[in-house]
């Protein structure tokens, strides 16, 4: 494990440089990308250029699973679980309703591709992008303001 280096004890005078550009550099002939921070970051990065992938679906029966296709990346496997465990957002404008995704940016993509004739602000489609996956909330969080109305207050 790398040690980490102490900052100089304030007012010491002492000034640290600190590399901004990262020091973890692919070396694969031919690839562009930018220096990565961490060594962390440039072995996520070398999956790319591998034809190994190492994390597989948990669900029995899914291509995705082990002895199936597979990720590259343990990310994209779990973004991947959506599509078992998602109540799937159903486009209304296929006469057929039998397309359903199972993330709503997914939706939104097949609408402006398909259905090039209508507004992202349909209140058909909000309807749809509106409902919620069980199981709590999905998504970003939301800070919580925890101070008691003034209401509350006794003076």
């Amino acid at each position: 494990m790398a040690s980490r280096q102490l900052p100089p004890p304030i007012g010491s005078g002492i000034q640290i440089q600190h590399n901004i550009t990262g020091s973890y550099k692919c070396d694969t002939t031919g690839c562009t990308a930018a220096p990565f921070q961490t060594q962390y970051l440039l072995n996520s990065h070398m999956n790319v250029h591998s034809q190994t992938r190492p994390h597989f679906c948990p669900v029995k029966g899914c291509p995705r699973s082990e002895g199936g296709k597979g990720f590259k990346r343990k990310n994209e496997m779990i973004r991947h679980g959506l599509v078992h465990q998602s109540p799937g957002y159903v486009c209304p404008f296929c006469p057929d309703r039998e397309h359903k995704y199972p993330r709503p940016d997914n939706l939104q993509r097949h609408v402006r591709v398909h259905h090039v004739d209508k507004d992202k602000d349909d209140p058909q489609l909000r309807d749809v992008l509106a409902q919620r996956p069980e199981g709590g909330s999905r998504g970003r969080r939301r800070r919580v303001s925890h101070t008691a109305p003034s209401s509350l207050y006794i003076l």
